[in-house]
């Protein structure tokens, strides 16, 4: 894809969509609560079109060109240069939108970047409209929101309710950024006047509260919260059910009031969309109300006790998580280090790396075919420890992972997020790891094999086809249990050679919980291979690592037949399960994987005392002090798991049941 702005293909991406429902985030005539009492319009941008004088309103002058050069509006004709414009003529004052051929192409109007990013971003557009003709059952012009700055749309909608009597229509947005543009459209034919165009702020006595990321989803209740409004001395928040749309349906809160700037919303239900918003109050007046926050989420599955049968089989079961439409099934083993010292977490080579039907691929580094097929996602085969996820990739039979950075190389140029949520929605080519624990008190240490293209942006011609190294990105993302995000929290860059493998390494700080180590391709739009994945930590004797034996993916139902490895009477077998559905970026006609939290490792298999000794510590050891998994020692053994630190030094889990 040319990286450089060019509108007319944003505009032929908005037409092949499907038209877009009008949101309720940016229509200002079903905002009932709006603050307009004492608001102050704060003008941005205005043009009234006085100076397009050809034509009349009864006929406009389609022979005028308002056009200098492509989209250019010729500054002659407005009060402020930088207008675009297509199929749109002067009409005695005011201007017509006139497609001569709906159905190869847009009458489209659009103003120059504006900054919007003042009052958390919400701002108001404001005109008159009228048809030149009746048209019952005219959709309306379409509009929608971009930043400049990297050309990603933002909001959408159509202006409803327009006929051929002229009426003003007030749109109210959420997501101002410092280089805004507002897009026209008109895609049926219909011949549509448009006069006293205006861009505002509305100041209120009290500002307009920013809402943060939510914590504690459980299903039935959340936990919204933003940032203080000075002056401020309470807020209100409003809940309402919505849909993928973002239309807003029936209220369910009404004015839930607080002092504080996080309060908990009870009695939702589970699998329902909502949309909620919160207002300031300085007691007398109340401010703007915030932008609409959705709230689509998916609870962590809690997982049943199982029934191992004699030959190590047994059914997984856990109960039904509404809207989730799969669910990714795993199983773990603990390894204990046997001395103090450097312990291997994850050693893979890829040697016997494959895709899940037993395939690769047979090419080498430098020489791809021409035409490059990926698989948009998937589980490798063949690893060392299963569990691995992998993004816009293919598995070679020489004994390595390719990922195709051209997604990530664009995506991250334009920053895409899903504005609603913002969720990172980035196309990454990547490779990560299960969810492991690194939660020990030390470092941990990653050592790999990178191969990094040095390749041509073959679609930008403007820039003369510029060259770019791949490097690679490695991070540990870690899942929040207060927002229930994975987030990055650690990263590092490795600058690789000219296509050529290099050996790099890095050092985390520290580990993690529920984490994931991810290898990111970034930097350039070619492709980066892997290989010799090695992670290492500081683990003392007796130390235990869960490690993943098992991933079975895309479970449909609530139920898994599992066997147990052959040896698993020596180790302790743990599980859990993730929760998976599809979420659709409402502004960017995307859809992407949304996760729940990891259930809680579950237990269901404990090592024999035998097998603990003599893999963790001298038999001769006595037990010196014990504790609960929370650090309280223990004055006698507990139900559940217990931490018993022998006279060695070393330490041993113990399940009491």
């Amino acid at each position: 894809m040319n990286k450089t702005h060019c509108l007319t293909a944003a505009l032929a991406v908005l037409l092949a969509a499907p038209t877009a429902v009008a949101t309720q985030t940016a229509n200002a005539q079903t905002m009932q609560e709006a603050a307009k009492a004492n608001a102050q319009q704060m003008i941005i941008l205005s043009e009234d079109f006085s100076k397009m004088t050809a034509g009349s309103e009864s006929n406009p002058d389609l022979s005028v060109n308002i056009n200098s050069s492509g989209e250019n509006v010729n500054p002659d004709y407005t009060q402020t240069p930088g207008w675009g414009a297509g199929y749109v003529y002067p009409a005695g004052g005011m201007i017509c939108f006139q497609n001569p051929d709906p159905d190869e192409r847009a009458a489209f109007f659009y103003t120059p970047a504006f900054d919007a990013s003042a009052e958390n971003g919400i701002f108001f557009v404001s005109f008159y409209a009228r048809l030149v003709e009746n048209t019952p059952g005219y959709k309306g012009l379409g509009y929608n929101t971009q930043d400049a700055a990297n050309d990603n749309f933002l909001e959408y909608g159509n202006v409803s309710g327009m006929t051929n009597e002229w009426k003003e229509f007030t749109l109210r947005f959420e997501q101002g950024k410092q280089k805004t543009r507002v897009i026209f459209r008109e895609e049926y034919g219909v011949k549509v006047l448009l006069k006293d165009f205006k861009v505002y702020h509305e100041k209120t006595a009290v500002g307009s509260p920013n809402v943060l990321r939510h914590f504690y989803y459980t299903g039935t209740s959340f936990r919204p919260r933003w940032n203080k409004v000075e002056g401020a001395t309470k807020y209100y928040v409003n809940v309402y059910k919505s849909d993928e749309e973002g239309n807003i349906g029936e209220q369910v809160v009404t004015d839930l009031e607080t002092t504080d700037t996080i309060c908990t919303v009870r009695n939702i239900v589970p699998g329902v969309i909502y949309r909620y918003n919160v207002t300031a109050s300085d007691g007398t007046n109340k401010s703007q109300p915030s932008r609409y926050v959705v709230l689509n989420e998916l609870q962590s599955p809690t997982v049943n006790d199982v029934e191992i049968g004699a030959d190590g089989s047994y059914a997984a079961t856990w109960d039904e998580i509404p809207n989730a439409l799969y669910y990714n099934y795993y199983m773990y083993e603990d390894r204990i280090a046997e001395n103090d010292g450097e312990f291997a977490l994850i050693d893979e080579d890829f040697n016997n790396v494959s895709d899940a039907s037993g395939s690769k691929s047979d090419w080498t580094p430098g020489n791809e075919p021409k035409d490059l097929k990926f698989q948009l996602n998937g589980f490798p085969n063949g690893t060392d420890m299963t569990g691995y996820f992998a993004e816009r990739w293919v598995p070679l039979v020489g004994g390595y992972v390719m990922v195709d950075g051209w997604f990530y190389f664009y995506d991250v140029k334009q920053n895409v997020q899903d504005t609603e949520t913002g969720e990172d929605i980035k196309g990454y080519a990547r490779l990560e790891t299960p969810v492991l624990n690194f939660s020990a008190d030390s470092s941990v240490k990653l050592k790999v094999s990178l191969w990094g293209d040095y390749a041509s942006d073959d679609l930008d011609k403007e820039h003369n086809y510029p060259e770019y190294q791949v490097n690679a990105i490695a991070a540990i993302v870690a899942f929040n249990p207060e927002t229930g995000l994975y987030e990055e929290v650690e990263r590092k860059h490795f600058d690789l050679d000219k296509k050529a493998w290099k050996d790099v390494e890095c050092e985390f700080s520290k580990g993690y919980e529920d984490a994931k180590i991810v290898i990111y391709a970034t930097d350039g739009p070619g492709v980066l291979y892997i290989d010799n994945f090695k992670v290492t930590q500081q683990l003392k004797k007796g130390d235990a690592f869960a490690t993943c034996i098992k991933c079975q993916p895309g479970v449909i139902g609530t139920t898994v037949d599992v066997q147990l490895p052959a040896d698993y009477a020596k180790k302790n077998i743990y599980q859990r399960v993730v929760a998976v559905n599809k979420h659709k970026s409402l502004f960017l006609n995307r859809e992407y994987n949304w996760y729940s939290g990891p259930s809680e490792l579950q237990l269901i298999h404990e090592a024999s005392e035998t097998a603990i000794n003599d893999a963790a510590a001298d038999a001769a050891a006595v037990e010196v002090a014990r504790y609960a998994v929370d650090g309280t020692q223990l004055a006698a053994p507990q139900k559940g798991v217990n931490i018993v630190r022998m006279s060695d030094g070393t330490t041993r889990k113990v399940v009491v049941k």
